[in-house]
């Protein structure tokens, strides 16, 4: 365990968690602010908050005057947008914390949330993960069971077929009255780790620039021992979409990323044939069912959706002629990219 100079940090010798909240920000001041608020009702008779905002580049001239409406918050800004990973290892790089939050901007904590998070870790083995619930603004509670990507969960469809067949074991096992339960993987909105476990995994992969990083060091830390919690009385409320609706093209360049980083987990976790046979068939995918959506918004619609299903073909298009030409499944965007054309992962 990471060895902090509390009386340093807190002014006396009372023994202190320290957690370092890290947030990465992108255009989403509003929602931020909100989400640093919430911070606030944190119980800090024994627990001390690190709070850290890592801005990847918004560019926006709003960097600085947020800065100083939180003062007691550290403000560090990117060199550019390298995507949610790099982010959330800038911020761990900085943190002092014996204990690591990482959340998204997007999200207002709950009153006793994070006090349960840091409790309940205390049972679990060195690399685990925990999460908590997330509600919708409308009082909805998303999905909390998620599975590590095979054949039949590649899909939405198939999804929904796996749950069917698997609806009293799951039924069970992810039961409401259960204070805690353990999916395959938890969202990366909201992650609460050691930071001894930080250090086993080596952090977020930054070949991922966006989506997936988060099924990544879930699967990293399971196979590593740890254990991946869902707590079902601690929650988080989350207004989904705080920088992927700018526009267009910044809608249609998130969705982008959604096939980009299924490619590259399963260029990671897969191997042989498998890999090869699932990379097949999520690139016809992508192209069938995109190319007829394609098609049908251009009829259909006129406006903002038809665009974005246009830009997004054109996006994948580009995207895998250049996998094929470069031979790699990193985003274009990831810090990484340039790195793997120059030999060195």
């Amino acid at each position: 365990m990471l060895s902090v100079d509390t009386e340093n940090i807190t002014g006396h010798n009372e023994r202190f968690d320290i957690i370092s909240v890290i947030i990465v920000n992108y255009r989403s001041w509003e929602k931020l602010a909100d989400c640093l608020r919430s911070l606030q009702c944190v119980n800090t008779s024994n627990i001390n908050l690190d709070i850290i905002v890592v801005d990847n580049c918004s560019n926006d001239g709003k960097f600085e005057s947020y800065a100083t409406a939180f003062p007691t918050t550290r403000f560090i800004l990117n060199t550019g947008n390298y995507g949610y990973a790099h982010g959330c290892n800038t911020g761990a790089r900085a943190g002092r914390g014996e204990y690591f939050l990482f959340i998204n901007p997007d999200t207002i904590v709950r009153p006793g949330s994070i006090e349960l998070l840091l409790s309940t870790i205390k049972d679990y083995p060195p690399n685990s993960i925990l999460s908590a619930l997330q509600i919708t603004p409308k009082g909805r509670i998303e999905r909390v069971e998620r599975f590590f990507p095979k054949w039949i969960t590649l899909t939405g469809t198939g999804k929904t077929l796996y749950r069917f067949i698997n609806r009293s074991r799951l039924k069970r096992e992810f039961a409401k009255e259960k204070a805690v339960v353990f999916p395959d993987w938890v969202s990366g909105s909201v992650i609460f780790m050691r930071r001894e476990a930080y250090l086993h995994l080596k952090g977020w992969d930054e070949r991922f620039w966006m989506y997936s990083e988060d099924i990544d060091i879930c699967k990293r830390a399971a196979k590593m021992g740890g254990k991946i919690v869902m707590l079902q009385q601690a929650s988080f409320i989350h207004n989904h979409g705080g920088s992927s609706r700018i526009n267009t093209g910044i809608s249609a360049l998130t969705k982008s990323e959604v096939y980009i980083s299924s490619h590259l987990y399963i260029s990671i976790h897969k191997q042989g044939l498998s890999r090869t046979a699932i990379e097949v068939f999520l690139v016809c995918r992508a192209f069938i069912k995109n190319t007829i959506l394609a098609l049908l918004f251009c009829l259909v619609f006129t406006s903002k959706k038809a665009k974005v299903q246009r830009l997004l073909l054109v996006n994948l298009c580009r995207y895998y002629a250049n996998a094929l030409r470069v031979k790699t499944w990193i985003s274009p965007r990831s810090i990484c990219y340039k790195d793997n054309q120059q030999g060195k992962l």
